[in-house]
């Protein structure tokens, strides 16, 4: 009898996957019931519901013409960048020894401070705080997580540079195996207001899925040390398969670290101390998790890009491009708008 129902269920789940695909390739907004059934497929099949749709993706997909795979990441041979391809396949993130210039980091770090952010809500909280956005204030941090306005983000020149480096939209798109469409874009402090793990500010393990397929590119802002706030990673889980179904049965939920450690050994927990203007690219389709702040830690901040196969799945916040002022994004925009199209007018 229980094999019937997940059957009839997988039917029910995959009609209403169909019809929100059939509203996504005619221009319309994804349906929430559409989405949700995309997160039951994806646990139900251990991902490879996620994988055939990705290969047909891909078959129709024409590639962005890049004339080169230069960037923060270096001058990126073929040689190099499918190196860096296999390595994603198989552990799930490059955590890359390049860092971003350091007048990037510089500029980005000020407009942090000058730029006022929204507190997020946190656990226990019936509601998101009613306070207007406001600055962070490193010696009165009033919740764990402050994240800043896509808006704000989409405006900034250096943010610009990086959605249109060639070096990791030529990384993206071979990851991807289709064209990479720029999609949800974020920055945000993880402060030491507490030291215990909050789950709304994902400070618990979990699995993104947003999209069909994607690819995040993380860069640490500020030096992160043991007691900062680490990204930690589960190196393997990304894979198909490679988070146990007795996790997955539980659905789209935030899971303890002793639930993940029943299931992998301390060296697939990866957590990343690193300085700062470290760039993690990762497929956080696999388990991970920001750690919360200690005790004597400093604040954490981080800058996150993503790059997607479909633009299907999740809402996500309403900004587009009022002044593009970073001329290889203004020459991909004018080359190929549908890598960009979450953001054009």
């Amino acid at each position: 009898m229980g094999t019937i129902k997940n059957t009839l269920r997988t039917a029910r789940d995959f009609g209403q996957f169909s019809q929100g695909w059939l509203s996504h390739m005619l221009g319309r907004p994804t349906p929430p019931q559409s989405y949700q059934a995309m997160i039951r497929l994806f646990c139900s099949s251990g991902g490879k519901f996620n994988d055939a749709l990705s290969g047909m993706i891909g078959m129709f997909s024409t590639k962005l013409a890049l004339p080169d795979a230069t960037g923060v990441l270096g001058d990126l041979r073929k040689t190099d960048i499918d190196s860096y391809v296999a390595t994603l396949r198989d552990e799930g993130y490059l955590l890359f020894p390049a860092k971003l210039p350091v007048d990037q980091l510089d500029r980005l770090r000020a407009f942090a401070s000058d730029t006022p952010a929204k507190l997020r809500r946190m656990d226990r909280q019936s509601a998101a705080p009613k306070t207007e956005l406001l600055k962070y204030d490193p010696g009165n941090p009033l919740a764990v997580r402050y994240d800043y306005q896509t808006q704000d983000l989409l405006d900034n020149p250096d943010v610009q540079s990086l959605l249109g480096d060639h070096s990791l939209l030529a990384i993206a798109q071979e990851y991807l195996g289709a064209k990479p469409r720029a999609d949800i874009l974020s920055m945000w402090w993880h402060t030491n207001f507490h030291s215990q793990p909050d789950s709304e500010a994902a400070q618990f393990y979990h699995f993104d899925m947003d999209r069909i397929k994607w690819l995040k590119i993380f860069i640490y802002l500020t030096d992160v040390g043991p007691n900062d706030g680490a990204h930690s990673f589960v190196a393997g889980s990304q894979r198909t398969g490679g988070i146990p179904d007795d996790l997955l049965q539980k659905g789209y939920m935030r899971l303890s670290d002793e639930e993940v450690a029943a299931h992998y050994n301390q060296d697939r927990r990866m957590q990343f101390i690193a300085p700062k203007g470290t760039i993690i690219i990762e497929d956080t389709r696999g388990l991970h998790k920001g750690n919360p702040v200690q005790p004597g830690g400093n604040s954490r901040l981080m800058l996150q890009l993503q790059f997607s196969n479909s633009l299907f799945g999740g809402s996500t916040p309403t900004a587009k491009f009022r002044r593009i002022r970073d001329e290889r994004l203004r020459s991909l925009v004018g080359a190929d708008g549908d890598v960009y199209r979450q953001f054009l007018q």
